[in-house]
């Protein structure tokens, strides 16, 4: 089965450099997600891996078979690599029907008239499409255009599915729904997805892995929830979960084997590393991170603040306090409001806030919290 190997693969416009020196593995059956903002080289990577793109260097295997490589001058072309592509517009023809889009692709492989109706007919059920069959693309929702677009995609059995930023064109009720449809199909078909989006949401609910890009380079290549709650960087913590993480600039004052004590304009910082303690010098410079889940608001809270805005969405209410000139964004669960300046105190009581390098943004420990006000002079 389709096991993809990226190896060394650099991409080069002129001088410009759309991915650099990328090495990933896509293993058999996975649904990968490469996620990162607009020009950061995820559909140039996904083009190169389905071959409408030629790397400048590097490897890439498609299930043990060598299907580009700049050192020995291979190039197979995307017809050759057996893989499917959804485009982010459909691409479907319009003078055709339903049934015609789909068996379009297998007429030109020379497939039997009988093996074509039994694909076309286990793809449109699969799809809940059956019904359309004689219906021209115009006649068609969004939603039902794009799985008659998977569904041809899908016709000839590729390896591999290539999907760019599918659900952009569609509004938010139907993109919900069709990352249901996705990651049903996804476990039924048995295919290696990889799939191109900058929602940080579809990334989170659709993937086996992400692969989390910015500027060309890779910044993180794990499972979601350890994207979410182990981030390898201030990038891959502020790019992934929503609303976003918590940040706030601090200096080491003391650091030693045990807690390390930490400064901000207004506040004090009492971080206990969950496991070794990092390597820290007093007047190094860090940045705290806490997700607005970890911040929990309660009368009794350690410290004091006063609402600076709530937005209540039914299910849930992000709350923005205000203690002294730091802002921290909460989430509360449940259909709850708070009068804005009515004051309220913040409990921190989980064990994976998050120090991070303020020079390199790297991740260098994660822990518990204590919090309290910095009297002057402190």
């Amino acid at each position: 089965m389709p096991e993809i190997k990226i190896k060394n693969v650099t991409k080069k416009f002129g001088k410009f450099v759309a991915v650099e020196n990328l090495n990933i593995t896509i293993a058999d059956k996975w649904f990968v997600t490469l996620l990162g903002p607009s020009g950061c080289g995820k559909t140039t990577t996904l083009r190169m891996i389905s071959g409408l793109e030629s790397p400048t260097e590097g490897e890439i295997y498609i299930d043990d078979i060598l299907v580009f490589s700049s050192e020995k001058g291979v190039d197979l072309p995307p017809a050759k690599r057996d893989v499917g592509f959804l485009f982010q517009n459909y691409a479907l023809w319009p003078h055709m029907t339903v049934d015609q889009n789909i068996s379009f692709g297998l007429e030109n492989l020379k497939w039997s008239k009988s093996d074509i109706t039994n694909r076309v007919h286990e793809l449109t059920e699969l799809l809940k499409i059956d019904e359309f069959l004689d219906r021209y693309p115009a006649e068609l929702s969004g939603g039902q255009q794009q799985r008659v677009a998977i569904a041809r995609t899908l016709a000839p059995r590729p390896k591999v599915f290539f999907m760019d930023e599918p659900l952009s064109n569609l509004d938010a009720k139907l993109r919900m729904e069709m990352r249901t449809e996705l990651k049903r199909l996804h476990r039924e078909t048995n295919s290696t997805f990889v799939y191109v989006t900058h929602d940080q949401l579809e990334a989170m609910t659709l993937s086996s892995r992400i692969c989390l890009m910015k500027e060309g380079r890779v910044q993180q290549y794990a499972a979601p929830l350890e994207v979410y709650n182990v981030p390898s960087n201030k990038f891959s913590a502020e790019f992934v979960g929503n609303p976003t993480m918590n940040f706030v600039e601090v200096e080491c004052q003391q650091a030693g084997s045990g807690n390390i004590q930490l400064a901000a304009d207004d506040l004090l910082f009492t971080f206990t590393p969950v496991s070794h303690p990092p390597s820290l010098k007093t007047g190094q410079k860090l940045v705290l991170g806490l997700r607005p889940e970890c911040i929990r608001l309660s009368e009794e809270g350690t410290v004091q603040g006063s609402i600076y805005s709530a937005l209540p969405s039914g299910m849930e209410t992000t709350v923005i306090v205000k203690i002294k000139t730091t802002l921290f964004t909460s989430v509360v669960f449940g259909g709850q409001d708070f009068p804005v300046d009515g004051e309220i105190g913040i409990q921190l009581d989980h064990d994976n806030y998050i120090l991070f390098d303020k020079g390199s943004g790297e991740n260098i420990a994660a822990g518990s919290l204590t919090v309290s006000i910095r009297e002057a002079g402190t």
